[in-house]
């Protein structure tokens, strides 16, 4: 009888020590696989604030490029000057469905007075005599500016403005200007199945006019994206922002969402881009290699060397925004208008010093050297 005692305690405290062992293997795998997701996340969230930032900047160079290629169309000078709507809208509308024919890419543009007047506008010249000195603050930059820029803005609407102030001599005549709502960078995110939300600041409402209509999410916010569904705004309304624009992550209505915040050209936060992934999608990005993760956002080694030679130009001592865009232009000028190009690069250059020259050209060529770097 004492035998059997004995035989039953054993397999009692086998049976014991095996429960004891397998959960704390069980809490090492869960410590483990949290440790891999939490550092998963963290990567994640660093490769879609670059591929964001990569795409935003393809959207203002390309802007910036046609603007300041119309901007040295004379014809369009002359119209503004001489007030002949027409012919400015004619001049407009041929420009860009050459573009179109020839590219297949939809490029919306506008002519401004240089007392914030629609002078013509490309795509719908229905507004043509419209005033926008209360949507468009950010055309008070040029009172004291003579380069372009490009940049997020709101106007009548939220969207990458990129705007070339165009003179007769010393006399401002007005404003041509390029215009995109993100559709590239929509879709770019579209093609990989990762939802990007975007969001301007609800303070705006008065001013773009034309989002008035958009629905309103959390008090805080009006989405700009023209597609969406209910459950998208259930997920939006049950953010909990606040903590999301402090830790720029969080786990919400079942998906994990990461935070970027929105600048317009003064550097002023207008609003916010917010990602939304699936705990799959998540799994799925944790179970492969680290150095698979840019291949799975479909980053290429030559768009996250575009990006970093853009964040290191910030860092150069240019004199002006417009500067640091030509410059970083230089590897995108079509071979026709390269000697346009080089004329104004030219013609900037020799406002700087030996010092600053110097110094741009030091900054520079850091980034070269972290080309080979990437893998």
């Amino acid at each position: 009888m004492d035998r059997w005692l004995r035989f039953f305690a054993d397999k009692k405290t086998i049976a014991g020590v095996f429960i004891v062992i397998m959960a704390a293997l069980g809490g090492v795998l869960w410590y483990l696989e949290q440790k891999v997701t939490s550092q998963t996340l963290e990567r994640l969230s660093d490769q879609l604030s670059l591929a964001l930032e990569n795409q935003l900047e393809k959207e203002r160079s390309t802007a910036l490029r046609y603007a300041l290629i119309l901007g040295q169309n004379s014809a369009l000078g002359d119209a503004l000057e001489q007030e002949d709507e027409d012919k400015g809208f004619q001049i407009l509308s041929e420009a860009m469905e050459s573009i179109k024919v020839n590219t297949d890419i939809l490029i919306r543009s506008q002519i401004i007075t240089s007392d914030y007047v629609i002078f013509a506008r490309s795509w719908d010249n229905s507004y043509a005599g419209m005033p926008l000195d209360f949507h468009r603050p950010d055309l008070l930059y040029f009172q004291n500016h003579r380069k372009p820029r490009s940049a997020i803005e709101v106007g009548r609407k939220l969207g990458v403005k990129a705007t070339v102030p165009i003179y007769h001599k010393d006399s401002m005549l007005g404003f041509v200007e390029v215009v995109s709502f993100f559709e590239t960078t929509q879709e770019y995110f579209d093609a990989l199945g990762i939802d990007l939300y975007i969001l301007m600041d609800e303070r705006f409402y008065e001013t773009a006019v034309f989002m008035q209509e958009n629905p309103v999410i959390a008090k805080e916010y009006i989405l700009e994206n023209p597609k969406y569904t209910q459950s998208d705004l259930k997920l939006l309304n049950g953010i909990d922002f606040k903590t999301l624009k402090s830790t720029r992550l969080i786990f919400s209505g079942g998906r994990y969402l990461f935070y970027e915040p929105m600048t317009n050209g003064e550097g002023e936060t207008i609003g916010a881009f917010v990602f939304s992934l699936s705990p799959k999608q998540i799994s799925t990005y944790a179970h492969s290699d680290e150095e698979d993760i840019s291949f799975l956002i479909h980053l290429s080694r030559n768009e996250l060397y575009d990006v970093m030679v853009k964040k290191s130009l910030d860092n150069a001592l240019f004199q002006s925004t417009y500067d640091k865009e030509l410059l970083y232009l230089k590897d995108t000028v079509a071979p026709e208008d390269r000697e346009l190009y080089l004329e104004e690069a030219r013609e900037r250059l020799n406002a700087y010093s030996k010092e600053e020259l110097i110094g741009i050209m030091l900054d520079y060529k850091v980034t070269k050297e972290i080309k080979g770097e990437i893998r």
